[in-house]
């Protein structure tokens, strides 16, 4: 994502952070439902969310326990905390009750004063927040929003050009999709490098951009004689990879050439991007139709359905392994 938007997110993020800073109660509640508004309307920050989510599976429930039972807990490292105050933040946020922050400042301190209560609030929960949502802006840990991008791309002005660059040589026309968008990663100042060897096999893309979190990501070509098996198979790929390179995410990118409607049906469809877990392992399904409808969605009525499940992708991990 290029920096000038980068830095201007930063700025706004930061400009409502100082004025949850400057409110006093009750109007720190309603500055903090504002905040959170803010937050949950940028993919970017959803998707970093999601990727704490999935991090730090034990946060919630943390979080529970502090506002249902006013335990005083706190975790190791800054991820986890980071995670625990995301559902601090946002049950308090999400809440009618204009007390809500301060009740839990007196978890954490005895005062009779709402400022020091809410300060206590701020210090805990809303800088570790702001710190990983602004630090993950900056070291390129949003990569889930990058390839959203990439989509939308596609799917709006590129479709015929993507398609046509498939169908003059099915051959090899998914290695031609994959280095286009090799190519957009780049432009976005993602550093990678292809086909490096694993355990496994090749990997399409590790990125090796600064920092623990490489981006695993594989390209697939969904087209018309294309069984479901294929995409199982790049499923099992992915999560092999992640094994290998002992990473926690894994993006399986599809580009649909067939003119059906691809559909995962799979646990966790409130996500913004389908994904599965399995064994600690999370493989995000990014679909991009390609086809070059003649009609309007309102014109061309319902498309064949091909639907893969999630039972169809981990049958493929557990049957085909790293073979």
């Amino acid at each position: 994502m290029n920096s000038e938007y980068t830095e201007n997110l930063r700025e706004k993020l930061q400009n409502r952070v100082e004025a949850l800073y400057s409110m006093d109660h009750p109007a720190f509640h309603f500055s903090l439902k504002r905040f959170w508004d803010f937050v949950s309307g940028y993919p970017v920050f959803v998707d970093i969310l999601q990727d704490l989510q999935c991090r730090c599976p034990t946060a919630e429930g943390d979080a529970e326990r502090i506002m249902k039972k006013g335990e005083p807990l706190q975790e190791v490292n800054e991820l986890e905390q980071a995670a625990l105050s995301y559902f601090v933040v946002r049950r308090c946020a999400e809440s009618d009750n204009q007390d809500i922050e301060w009740n839990v400042g007196m978890v954490y301190r005895s005062s009779k004063y709402t400022s020091e209560l809410l300060h206590q609030f701020r210090l805990l929960f809303v800088d570790p927040l702001y710190r990983c949502l602004d630090e993950q802006l900056s070291d390129q840990r949003f990569l889930l929003a990058v390839l959203r991008r990439y989509k939308h791309k596609c799917e709006w002005f590129q479709k015929e050009p993507l398609f046509d660059l498939w169908q003059t040589d099915t051959r090899r026309g998914e290695k031609h999709l994959a280095l286009h968008l090799y190519e957009y990663l780049h432009d976005q100042g993602v550093d990678f490098v292809i086909d490096p060897l694993s355990a496994s096999g090749e990997v399409d893309l590790i990125a090796a951009q600064e920092g623990d979190y490489p981006l695993i990501a594989d390209a697939k070509v969904f087209g018309p004689d294309t069984v479901k098996g294929y995409i199982a198979k790049g499923f099992n790929q992915i999560y092999q990879y992640t094994q290998d390179y002992n990473e926690p995410f894994g993006y399986l990118v599809i580009y649909n050439t067939s003119g059906k409607d691809l559909e995962f049906d799979l646990a966790g469809q409130e996500q913004h991007t389908p994904s599965v877990t399995h064994n600690n392992k999370t493989i995000f399904l990014l679909t991009i139709d390609v086809f070059p409808y003649e009609e309007t969605a309102s014109q061309r009525g319902p498309l064949t359905a091909v639907t893969i499940t999630q039972e169809d992708l981990i049958r493929a991990v557990e049957t085909q392994g790293s073979a």
